[in-house]
Parts: structure tokens; C-alpha cells; sequence
């Protein structure tokens, strides 16, 4: 029975989607998170909540050889 509930679980999380330009308000849903990709910038995270977005902007650590 783990294994089933396990599933469900995998199932029901929300995934975030990666765009390749800044999200409006409008294209949003209340609680919802969207991953920007913009040329020449850091990836940002953005989540609206209520009538306002508000992003955090990843910083690379390290770079790939």
C-alpha cells in the first residue's frame, strides 16, 4: 500500500515550468511558480501571490568544465 500512496504523491506534485521570458500577472494563477531563462541573465524564480509577482534570482556557484 506504500508503494500505491507513493505514486499518487508523485503524481499530484506540481512541477514548475521554465520560460524563456519574465511571466506576466495575468498569465499567473494565485501560488504559482514559473523559472525564467532571459538571455545574458541569471535564471529567476517568480511566484505570484495575490495581485503581485516576486522573483529571486539564481546565482551560479560554480562553472561547468
Amino acid at each position: 500500500m506504500e508503494s500505491l500512496e507513493r505514486k499518487f504523491r508523485q503524481v499530484s506534485e506540481n512541477k514548475i515550468a521554465v520560460i524563456n521570458k519574465p511571466p506576466s500577472t495575468l498569465q499567473m494563477l494565485d501560488g504559482e511558480q514559473v523559472i525564467a531563462r532571459e538571455p545574458g541573465k541569471n535564471p529567476r524564480l517568480y511566484m505570484k501571490i495575490g495581485t503581485k509577482l516576486y522573483y529571486s534570482e539564481f546565482t551560479e556557484v560554480t562553472k561547468g568544465t
